[in-house]
């Protein structure tokens, strides 16, 4: 019996191969390995299809994938009197929304988020004024910096039906507008795309009627 234990214990202390070696480690990490290899592939796929870094896009009426962000390169801050420069963004569903495409109505456009509480505070009167001249006038309420979900799950859940909605997740047209970290900026457009208004900060109902009325009584270009 001494003899045979003697034997198993040299049995166990005989050193292991560098091959064996590799085998057990192999075994021993191979459910970690399968999981980082798993969750790379998980990454390039993000990156190839997402394209997260990548410029915008959107969807136009054609079903072509066209580039969203500046259609104009403005150079200096839009201002009263010049021609609001015109951009391409994509709504809530993608589809591609255009600055000129609202040409022969007046454009309310704001630049919002869900995050600005001046933002929230002006929406309902926003709402209001869309309701009530709605054969005059778009208002286009553009978000800023974040994702088209959030941003339709708050837009939604406030009841803010009357409003055109486009998302400037990269911000592209909020530089080209030169526009600060401030919210809401906003900017009334006459029916010739000529600005009218330029306005930072919040307005009262009152306020938007009033320059609504300034851009509808614009004399033509």
């Amino acid at each position: 019996m001494a003899r045979n234990g003697r034997a198993k214990a040299s049995r166990r202390q005989t050193p292991l191969s560098p091959r064996e070696k590799l085998l057990r480690l192999g075994r021993r990490y191979r459910n970690l390995i399968l999981g980082a290899g798993a969750l790379a592939g998980m990454v390039a796929a993000v990156l190839v299809f997402a394209n997260p870094f990548g410029p915008a896009t959107a969807v136009d009426a054609m079903g072509r994938t066209v580039r969203a962000g500046p259609v104009d390169s403005p150079g200096a801050a839009p201002r009263a009197g010049h021609e609001a420069p015109n951009f391409l963004l994509p709504d809530y569903d993608g589809r591609a929304l255009r600055l000129d495409d609202f040409r022969g109505k007046v454009v309310f456009l704001n630049f919002w988020a869900t995050w600005c509480t001046v933002c929230e505070s002006e929406m309902p009167d926003m709402q209001r004024l869309a309701k009530q001249y709605q054969d005059d006038l778009v208002v286009l309420a553009v978000n800023r910096g974040e994702s088209a979900g959030r941003a339709q799950d708050w837009s939604d859940k406030r009841g803010l039906q009357d409003l055109v909605f486009a998302v400037d997740e990269r911000e592209s047209v909020a530089r080209a507008y030169k526009l600060g970290s401030g919210m809401p900026q906003s900017y009334f457009i006459d029916k010739d795309g000529i600005i009218t208004r330029v306005i930072s900060g919040g307005q009262s109902f009152a306020t938007m009627e009033k320059n609504l009325r300034e851009a509808l009584t614009a004399p033509a270009q």
